[in-house]
């Protein structure tokens, strides 16, 4: 399906379940929804919600090149997003699940949208000048350089709104990650006070690592577990 967004379409997957929750998967960078089927196909299994998936601009099937587009853009499109939900299925709950960058995406629309769950699997931070700057600008050295210093993250503007959410929050860390190092996911952690666990074994991404089905049909378990919990 196609989400209209400023003057072009994103391209989104739609998983419709006759549910009373929907949730808004927000892939991680240079990833697109065809990459996430397999996940979210076992997530709305066990919990019976439906689920919109996106591909922002420069991703998957939506237009653009993506070294001439900003965060700030992909942001824009997670909030058309969202706003689809609500207008095509006013009486429904949704929750926020995010992964890396989209974790990134999914912080941000906690200021501008009102919902109660909010899943981040390897959250991303971003130096919040780069929100603003194209891709072919931003040196991915320098955003790892940044994840691994405390300080950013304490002084973080995104963070600190993030003590403001009053919806539940789990953070998923991943054991050998290095693009998303403990010191950036535990200030996520810190920052909502979230329930977390962290995968053993994992490097940032699936692909990256060998994970065997045993360990995915858990961890997807874990995560479906958490968003039927509504206490």
């Amino acid at each position: 399906m196609h989400i209209p967004c400023a003057g072009y379409s994103l391209s989104a997957d739609w998983y419709d379940k006759k549910s009373d929750e929907v949730l808004l998967v927000l892939p991680g960078f240079m990833s697109a929804k065809a990459n996430y089927a397999d996940f979210v196909s076992s997530i709305i299994e066990q919990t019976r919600s439906a689920a919109l998936v996106v591909d922002y601009t420069g991703h998957g099937e939506s237009p653009f090149i993506l070294e001439d587009i900003r965060p700030a853009q992909h942001f824009m499109e997670v909030i058309t997003a969202f706003d689809w939900i609500v207008e095509h299925h006013p009486n429904k709950k949704i929750a926020v699940l995010g992964t890396s960058y989209g974790g990134f995406h999914a912080t941000q629309l906690t200021k501008y949208r009102s919902f109660n769950k909010l899943a981040l699997r390897t959250p991303a931070l971003y130096p919040p000048d780069m929100f603003y700057t194209q891709w072919r600008n931003i040196d991915r050295d320098e955003i790892l350089q940044y994840r691994s210093d405390p300080g950013n993250m304490r002084d973080h503007p995104l963070l600190n709104r993030a003590k403001r959410f009053k919806g539940r929050t789990l953070v998923v860390a991943h054991e050998l990650d290095k693009s998303c190092p403990k010191v950036s996911t535990d200030a996520f952690i810190e920052a909502f006070s979230a329930t977390t666990w962290t995968a053993p074994g994992l490097k940032h991404g699936f692909r990256e690592s060998k994970v065997s089905p045993s360990q995915t049909d858990d961890y997807n378990r874990k995560i479906a577990a958490w968003l039927q919990n509504n206490t």
